[in-house]
C-alpha cells in the first residue's frame, strides 16, 4: 500500500509539471479538482468532427441529406455488447434512372443511456460513437453518389443498384473490421479523413461522369 501510494504521489507530481510546461494554469487547476482519469477524457482529443457536404444533384443520392443524429436512432436496450446501430436501405428510381440511399429510420438504434449521458464518460463515448456510426452513413452515402455519377443510360439498374449496395456493405465491414467497431482510435481518425477527403472531392463533381464505381472505390 505504501509503495503504490509513493508510485501514485509520483505519477501526480510529474503530471503536473508535465502540464505547468504545456497547458495554461487553469488547465492545471482542473487537472487537480478533477482528477486524471476525467481529465484525460476530456484532453486526450477532441471530439470526432465530421463534416456534411450537400448532394451537387438537384435530386440528393442519400436520405436524409445530412449527417444523422442520436435524434434519428430509436432508443433499445441491446442483447449484447453494442452500443448503436446503424441501418441503410438501398433503393432505384427507373424514371429516373439512378440511385439512392436512405437512413432507416426504424432499423437504427441506440442505447438510451447514451443519447443523454449523465456523466462526462458517457458524453465521451457518446460523442465518439455516434461519429463512428456516422461514417456508416457516409461511406455508404459516397458510394451511391459515386455510383449515381457513373451510371449511364446503358446500365441495367437493379445490376447497379446489386454492386452498389455489395460495395457499401463490403466497405463498412471493412470499417468495422479496421477500427474494431470504433475502438481504435488511430484507425478511425485514419477513416474519417480518407472518407472526408473523397466525400469533399466528390462534392466538385457534376452530373454526369463517366467512370465506373469499381474504380472508384478503389481508393479506400
Amino acid at each position: 500500500m505504501l509503495t503504490y501510494s509513493f508510485f501514485h504521489w509520483l505519477i501526480i507530481y510529474n503530471l503536473k509539471y508535465w502540464l505547468a510546461q504545456r497547458i495554461p494554469p487553469i488547465a492545471c487547476m482542473l487537472f487537480l479538482r478533477i482528477g486524471p482519469l476525467v481529465f484525460f477524457l476530456f484532453f486526450a482529443g477532441c471530439a470526432p468532427t465530421l463534416t456534411w457536404i450537400s448532394d451537387p444533384s438537384s435530386i440528393p443520392s442519400c436520405q436524409p441529406d445530412r449527417l444523422p443524429q442520436w435524434s434519428d436512432f430509436l432508443p433499445r436496450v441491446p442483447q449484447d455488447q453494442r452500443g448503436a446501430e446503424t441501418a441503410i436501405r438501398f433503393l432505384h428510381h427507373p424514371s429516373q434512372h439512378r440511385l439512392s440511399m436512405a437512413f432507416d429510420f426504424e432499423h437504427s438504434w441506440v442505447k438510451p443511456d447514451l443519447i443523454e449521458p449523465e456523466n462526462v464518460i458517457l458524453w465521451r463515448m457518446s460523442e465518439h460513437l455516434l461519429a463512428h456510426e456516422q461514417l456508416h452513413f457516409l461511406i455508404s452515402c459516397l458510394v451511391v453518389r459515386q455510383a449515381n455519377l457513373s451510371i449511364t443510360k446503358q446500365d441495367d439498374l437493379l445490376e447497379m443498384l446489386e454492386l452498389t449496395k455489395l460495395v457499401a456493405q463490403r466497405l463498412n465491414l471493412q470499417y468495422d473490421t479496421d477500427t474494431n467497431h470504433g475502438l481504435n482510435m488511430d484507425a478511425q481518425e485514419s477513416w474519417e479523413m480518407e472518407v472526408m477527403r473523397q466525400f469533399q472531392d466528390l462534392g466538385t463533381h457534376s452530373f454526369p461522369r463517366t467512370s465506373s464505381v469499381v474504380a472508384e472505390t478503389r481508393k479506400f
